[in-house]
């Protein structure tokens, strides 16, 4: 029999939170294997390294001296999202101190502390807006491999969940109530710990496959899995400082060369891979097991699914005429005089706001001339976001559909007779589920609050000098053409729906206007914090903190008066 008493309270959370910090330690360590093959970046060892090592060795303390060998309570009401909330911010914590370090070492330019934060949160949120300078775009610029790994892995792994990663570790041990506070509603197998090691080996396979196509349609390896591992987990970071715009060059086809590419470069092939995979990992996890097991009728009759084929070809066609017009009355030439470009330009921006990847194969100022239309496309798509249970952001598309089946059964059926059966309905991963007052309370609130939020942050960018600035000329900022609160909408939705689009240089924008860059940083940081873990999650854990914290001071208080009551003295 086990005389030991349960672990309760903060020190579960704690200890708990011992286990995640050892696993967020071992994916520091991991880009700096990549010195082996680039020795002339060995430097990154220091500024890696005492990272690592720190949380590993705290991550080990907590756990032997608060868990190890004790029995566990389960959760307590909101403990599971207030250690969710924790693990997250040592995580992003921990991403952001290699940057932060080699800034200090001088290895990092402009990574200063709110900036090395920004990077660390879009990579783990998988959003992919960044402060990187401009570093590779030349066969023979300089490229900082293990920065880039490091962003990549934060990516992929923060896109598929760190709770889900550390299920699949702890297998049978993996707690379901973090699971599911997480965001998780996808137990394909009966036990957890199967359903997680199903969910990472799918997009592992799925990653592998994209790295060898890739690499057959003329991209250099380490190009070609970091765009995969991006792709997969819905972020938009690249190796490349113009990103998926960069294989169109010729300096990319010569690098290609210069690094070994068995074939050509074809920037058309590259594009239509990535967009591939980034509506994979815009797909809920279980409809991706009714893929791969060939249950496709279940698969096209998902509501989810069918919504977001509709929207995504009408915002594609709007797009692409909305882009034909802004050219014809830019160049003075006939409507559909680069119809073809357009198209491609237009369908491939349109699939990265609706999948919330974010991926760009035009420059900032090219996207911008896209048109208004594609912009306001852009900003919708992006709220919308993702399927429930993938691993895009917004507010996702079940809830729309939720949103938008409750609408539509409140208007058929308000004036249908009090005694007739008035089923209400959706479809969900090919069956027919019914469409409980709970789930469209969940739906309608998660939405507001969304909104709100959403908002709130805009109102705040508001008030920030030359928001939407692409460059400077002569000390006079050079404006994207969009209004300051058109282009504070655009990266906030950006931010929230962890997408990574942008319509603002960020490298620039901290160059010229130092202090109110760090307003922004925390601003759009918070905002990708909220979107990734879905507001609610945060709401809960600081409720949790407050009424734990309450109950602890209310018992020392009493046991205060209870001792006073019996010591001799004081009667």
């Amino acid at each position: 029999m086990n005389s030991k008493k349960e672990v309760t309270g903060f020190r579960l959370v704690f200890g708990y939170l011992g286990i995640f910090m050892i696993l967020i330690g071992f994916l520091t360590f991991v880009p700096t294997i990549l010195v082996a093959f680039h020795p002339e970046e060995a430097s990154a060892l220091r500024y890696f390294w005492p990272v690592s090592a720190f949380d590993i060795g705290i991550g080990l303390l907590l756990f032997f001296a608060l868990l190890f060998r004790r029995p566990k309570a389960p959760f307590r009401r909101y403990e599971d999202s207030s250690l969710l909330f924790i693990v997250w911010l040592l995580a992003l914590l921990s991403g952001a101190f290699p940057f932060l370090l080699a800034f200090i070492g001088g290895d990092m330019p402009n990574m200063n502390f709110s900036a090395a934060f920004f990077e660390s949160t879009s990579a783990y949120t998988s959003t992919g807006q960044t402060a990187f300078v401009d570093y590779v775009d030349l066969p023979s610029s300089y490229c900082p491999y293990v920065y880039c790994f490091h962003r990549s892995l934060m990516q992929f792994i923060g896109g598929i969940g760190l709770v889900l990663v550390l299920t699949m570790v702890l297998g049978k041990q993996g707690n379901v109530a973090l699971y599911s506070a997480e965001g998780h509603n996808d137990k394909l197998l009966p036990s957890l710990g199967r359903s997680s090691k199903l969910i990472f080996g799918i997009y592992s396979l799925y990653t592998a496959i994209g790295t060898v196509v890739l690499w057959l349609f003329g991209m250099p390896w380490f190009d070609a899995v970091n765009t995969s591992m991006c792709a997969l987990a819905g972020g938009g970071m690249s190796v490349r400082s113009s990103n998926i715009g960069f294989y169109k060059s010729f300096e990319a086809a010569e690098l290609g060369k210069m690094q070994g590419a068995m074939f050509p470069l074809n920037s058309m092939a590259v594009e239509i891979t990535v967009d591939v995979l980034v509506f994979l990992s815009a797909i809920s996890f279980v409809l991706h097991l009714l893929l791969l097991t060939g249950k496709l009728k279940k698969l096209i009759r998902d509501d989810e699914l069918r919504y977001m084929g509709i929207i995504m070809v009408g915002s594609i066609l709007t797009a692409f005429f909305g882009a034909c017009q802004a050219k014809s009355l830019v160049d003075g030439g006939a409507f559909f005089e680069d119809a073809a470009m357009n198209l491609r330009d237009s369908s491939f921006t349109i699939i990265a706001a609706g999948t919330t990847s974010g991926f760009v194969n035009t420059s900032l100022t090219d996207m911008v001339q896209l048109g208004r239309p594609m912009i306001y496309l852009c900003i919708i798509l992006m709220l919308i976001g993702g399927g429930a249970g993938s691993t895009a952001g917004g507010i996702k598309q079940f809830r729309i559909v939720i949103c938008l089946k409750s609408l539509y059964y409140s208007m058929r059926y308000r004036f249908a007779p009090s005694n007739e059966i008035n089923p209400r309905v959706v479809r969900r991963h090919g069956k027919l589920v019914d469409l409980t007052p709970e789930m469209e309370k969940e739906a309608y609130t998660y939405t507001l609050l969304f909104l709100c939020v959403f908002m709130a942050s805009v109102l705040i960018l508001g008030f920030v000098p030359d928001y939407g600035m692409i460059g400077y000329d002569g000390g006079k900022a050079i404006m994207t053409g969009l209004d300051g609160i058109t282009a504070a909408s655009f990266d906030v939705a950006s931010a929230m729906s962890n997408t990574g689009l942008s319509v603002h240089n960020y490298v620039d924008y901290m160059a010229y206007h130092p202090e109110a860059s760090h307003v922004v940083f925390w601003v759009l940081s918070l905002d990708m914090f909220l979107g990734r873990l879905e507001i609610l999650p945060l709401v809960y854990a600081g409720k949790n903190t407050f009424e734990e914290a309450r109950y602890m001071v209310a018992k020392r208080v009493a046991r205060r008066r209870e001792s006073r009551t019996i010591d001799p003295d004081v009667i």
